[in-house]
């Protein structure tokens, strides 16, 4: 089973701007220091063979995670970094599935300029779980939000209603919704195939952390492989963000360590967040899930694997490695 994260930005997708650039050089300059590179042909080999570590920058799309084993490839939601997924699938394929976890817009805002929906002998199927959704899409292409009506679009879109714990099979491959604590609803799924599991945890603010308060919920973290947390806010910035629907890191990283989990995807970046800013987030989570870990101390755990989760990058699960983190 592989993931690749289109887009990993929450809320509104970030344009990469003039002062966002300056910094990103800045900072490249300023690394470059302090390894002792002096020419410019030192820093392009350093940044062609990935020795300042990936990623430079981490994107700025909003949500769009693809899973994918053998015969199967789905989308968990349809933010800006559709656009670009849709773009590299054309002409490899004429069918695309979908998983939504809610209807907003952050979520939803990719499939305008998802080019396969514009070309006749394309299917779309939507597996949802709000009843809403066919609605919620539709305004989408009323003709007054985006100039193209819905009656005018090409492809073929068929939309399918999941109850909550129905579990979704094709092939050897099983999806399962379950309940997240986000305003106005939503649902994360758990993926099973090849004797792996991974599940999508965002949007949620993780209010339901214990045992108990998680409920009928508990099993779809239970021993995964990976979990892709909703990684927003520090603690600090959550404790002033009440019912906003988004959680912290070290949230997390309580939750893995207690449920067995081996790896957390840190993800829905706060738009506010510079790269640095992510860069010191993912190291200080690591720091304290090496702490966390060994205050547990149950014999035979292996050490949580923490990493954070931009723009492009793919995730194979077989060797539970994530590429160039």
């Amino acid at each position: 089973m592989r993931l690749k994260f289109w887009g990993a930005r929450g809320s509104s997708p970030v344009p990469q701007s003039h002062a966002r650039a300056v910094e990103l050089v800045r900072g490249l300059v300023t690394r470059a220091r302090e390894a002792g590179l002096t020419t410019l042909a030192e820093l392009d080999e350093w940044v062609a063979a990935d020795r300042f570590g990936k990623p430079l920058a981490y994107g700025g799309h909003t949500p769009c995670t693809e899973i994918s084993h053998g015969d199967f490839s789905a989308f968990v939601d349809m933010g800006t970094g559709l656009r670009e997924a849709g773009a590299a699938h054309m002409g490899k394929r004429k069918d695309y599935t979908f998983f939504m976890t809610h209807l907003h817009w952050d979520h939803l805002i990719g499939l305008n300029f998802f080019v396969p929906i514009f070309i006749p002998g394309h299917t779309l199927t939507i597996y949802h779980v709000h009843k809403t959704a066919p609605d919620s899409f539709r305004t989408l292409f009323n003709g007054v939000n985006f100039p193209i009506k819905w009656e005018a679009l090409a492809s073929k879109i068929e939309f399918r209603e999941l109850k909550p714990y129905e579990t979704f099979i094709c092939g050897d491959v099983t999806a399962t919704p379950f309940a997240l604590d986000h305003p106005g609803g939503s649902f994360g799924y758990r993926f099973e195939a090849g004797g792996r599991s991974a599940a999508i945890g965002y949007d949620s603010e993780f209010k339901r952390i214990s045992r108990e308060a998680l409920g009928r919920d508990l099993p779809f973290y239970q021993n995964l492989d990976l979990l892709v947390f909703d990684a927003q806010y520090d603690l600090e910035e959550l404790l002033s963000k009440f019912d906003w629907g988004h959680a912290s890191p070290t949230l997390g990283v309580d939750l893995a360590v207690r449920e067995g989990i081996k790896a957390l995807a840190l993800i829905h970046h706060d738009p506010w967040a510079s790269d640095q800013r992510l860069r010191d987030s993912l190291a200080a989570t690591r720091r304290y899930a090496e702490k966390q870990v060994k205050r547990r101390g149950v014999a035979g755990q292996p050490p949580l694997h923490v990493f954070s989760c931009y723009d492009g990058l793919e995730v194979e699960m077989d060797a539970l490695t994530a590429a160039g983190v």
